[in-house]
């Protein structure tokens, strides 16, 4: 059976550790290009063009707002019965994947 393993390094920077958890995982990325060619869309638009889930997709966007990659028309508290359209920040994904290539290419001393 496998199993998940991390690296063995233990200095990965917080950008850089988001980096990896976002841009390795297929639904995050399949979202984030949907959204860059489409958006802003409600999250109803993105489950209908993505190959996952609404309870997939919706824990995806959790984690992609948080992390800064997506943005949203309506804050988190005010979501109560509205449908936000969510949009992608590229300058957050440039920073992430600079801080993922700085990791990857720095000699650890």
């Amino acid at each position: 059976m496998a199993r998940n393993t991390h690296p063995v390094v233990r200095d990965w920077s917080p950008e850089a550790r988001i980096a990896m958890t976002t841009f390795g995982n297929e639904t995050r990325n399949d979202i984030i290009l949907y959204l860059l060619e489409h958006g802003p869309e409600p999250r109803g638009e993105i489950v209908a063009n993505v190959d996952a889930s609404d309870a997939s997709v919706a824990k995806h966007l959790v984690f992609l707002e948080d992390a800064g990659i997506v943005g949203a028309d309506v804050e988190p508290g005010r979501r109560h019965g509205r449908a936000p359209r969510y949009f992608v920040n590229p300058d957050r994904i440039r920073v992430l994947f600079e801080a993922h290539l700085h990791h990857l290419t720095t000699p650890k001393r």
